[in-house]
């Protein structure tokens, strides 16, 4: 069975360690802390060992300027565009330019091997570029309808959501910089991504969410497999593991995969309130 490969739910490799990246693609194998224990092990990374690369990004620059040993490999892109301020995202890429990345990644590769992610949807004013005072849900359907256009337009019809997931050290980040937020109820999430479904429609554009069991029930919402062997093994051919990730929430519903990026050695620098990961 050949293995598809995380590169990387955490941190962002493609944008930061991309160096290193293409020095574990020449000699073949990666060496990945495990983050529960410390221990270290390797990831056979060999050509004919590998079924894919699903590589996880803010920003494909590097990959479009030279991809190296990439091109050896079958690659699939989660693509987050989120078109938030830089209060919230301080380092993440322009909007405009991160839009103008993902359409020459279309040209180059095929927008069936992109997935544009639209998440995690936060309401707030100060996380806006254009916002809307006293409502937080319109400034967020309005940048969605406006990425979504551009989006559609080149091919990319896949779009993964999902809600600020309040972790404790997230929460005390947001405090800390004085970023107010509001928390939608479950009433409330159903009705937003009901109106981001009736705004996908229009541009042809299918609305999966990651692990949220309440927005799967919403009309034209699919459950999301971001790292997915079966809808892989259709663009690319060649088996790949069907097999739940046994290391991912209940319900989470990616294929099992190796992930070869770490937390603490390759730190992302984005910067955004409210990553998880930092």
């Amino acid at each position: 069975m050949l293995e598809i490969i995380s590169c990387s739910r955490r941190t962002d490799i493609p944008a930061f360690y991309y160096d290193w990246l293409q020095e574990c693609l020449k000699n073949k194998y990666a060496m990945v802390k495990n983050p529960y224990n410390g221990s270290t092990y390797m990831v056979d990374l060999s050509c004919e060992k590998v079924h894919s690369i699903c590589l996880w990004s803010k920003s494909f620059a590097n990959v479009l300027k030279d991809p190296k040993y990439l091109s050896l490999y079958n690659l699939y892109f989660q693509f987050t565009i989120t078109g938030y301020s830089k209060l919230l995202e301080p380092n993440v890429v322009d909007t405009n330019e991160a839009i103008r990345q993902m359409e020459q990644l279309a040209q180059k590769y095929s927008p069936q091997q992109i997935n544009w992610r639209f998440d995690p949807i936060i309401f707030s004013i100060k996380g806006e570029k254009e916002p809307v005072p006293d409502n937080f849900e319109r400034a967020r359907l309005q940048m969605f309808e406006t990425l979504c256009k551009d989006i559609s337009s080149f091919g990319v019809n896949r779009c993964t959501i999902s809600f600020l997931c309040l972790y404790k050290k997230v929460e005390q980040r947001m405090k800390k910089s004085g970023f107010t937020y509001f928390l939608p109820s479950q009433q409330k999430q159903i009705e937003f991504v009901s109106q981001l479904v009736e705004i996908a429609d229009k541009y042809g554009v299918t609305i999966y969410t990651c692990s949220n069991p309440l927005i799967e029930e919403v009309k034209g919402v699919k459950k999301s497999h971001c790292i997915d062997g079966p809808y892989l093994e259709a663009l690319f051919g060649k088996r790949a593991s069907r097999a739940k990730d046994a290391g991912q929430r209940k319900e989470c519903g990616c294929t099992r995969s190796k992930d070869i990026g770490g937390y603490d050695e390759q730190r992302c620098k984005h910067g955004c309130l409210y990553c998880y990961a930092r």
